[in-house]
Order: structure tokens, then sequence, then C-alpha cells
């Protein structure tokens, strides 16, 4: 996948336009599970900082490691386990924020061969440094559309 400035500029903003989804949202509202999908807007805003963090390591490994091993991580156990409804929506959202502000800083002086290298999933396989950016940028933009649906179902 070709890496842009404007693909590093999206990454970077994810999380901004998390924090604008969640905007004005109670702890009723953010904990609330108005159907459909399992999950309330609390615990997917959670799953995203998690998820950034690992991801964020991953592609730190595939830019310091020869293709380094990456291993799966079972997002629902993560929710059932790990206490959401415990955790602060402005922190993960800070943790998102920082995280990927920080890492963008590293992206955009990489030279563009640099995201071509790789690591290997034990689920996906080969796994580009730049599939990786671009499917984080996915990943934000597809959970922002069940934020969405369930801000409509809370009336918001």
């Amino acid at each position: 996948m070709t890496v842009t400035p404007q693909l590093i500029d999206e990454f970077e903003r994810g999380p901004v336009r998390v924090r604008s989804a969640v905007s004005g949202l109670s702890q009723a509202d953010l904990t609330a599970r108005p159907g459909p999908g399992d999950w309330s807007i609390l615990e997917v805003v959670v799953h995203l900082a998690d998820s950034d963090c690992l991801s964020i390591d991953r592609m730190k490994r595939i830019l310091i490691e020869d293709n380094p091993p990456l291993l799966y991580a079972d997002e629902t156990e993560y929710i059932r386990r790990l206490f959401p409804h415990e955790q602060s929506c402005e922190d993960a959202l800070l943790i998102m924020e920082v995280e990927r502000r920080q890492f963008a800083r590293v992206l955009r002086k990489l030279p563009p061969e640099a995201f071509d290298r790789f690591g290997t999933h034990n689920r996906k396989g080969r796994v580009t440094l730049g599939e990786m950016v671009g499917g984080y940028v996915q990943h934000i933009d597809n959970h922002l559309v069940y934020i969405q649906e369930k801000c409509k179902r809370l009336g918001k």
C-alpha cells in the first residue's frame, strides 16, 4: 500500500474524529447498549484505544526488527475481562490522540521503502507497515459508523 502524507494525516486525525462523535454524551449514553451490536459506545472507544496500543507497538517492531511475529489479540476478551465500563472515555481518547500524534511524527520521517517492511501475524500472515497504517485509518472509520448508529438509536 502506498502511504501518502494525506494518509498519515488521516491516521493522526482518527481519534479527533472519535472524540467529535462522542462529544456531549453522558456516562449513561456511553454505557447504553441500544442494538444492534453488543458493545456500548464506551466499549468501542476503549477497544479503539487498546487496539491502537497494540497496533503501534506492532508497527514499531516492524520498523526495528526483521519480520517480527505479530500475535493475535482477542478483542472480545479484552472487552469481557478488562472492565471497559470502569475505564474513562476521556482517558481512552487522550491515549489514542497522543499515541497517534507521536507515531505520526515517526511515519512522516520514514523513506517510502520503510512502508514495505513487514511482520508475520499468526492469523493474517504477512502484513506490511503500509497495510497497517491504512488498516488503522479504516479501523476508526468502521467503528465511527457503529458509534453513529448507536447515537441515532439514543436519539443523539
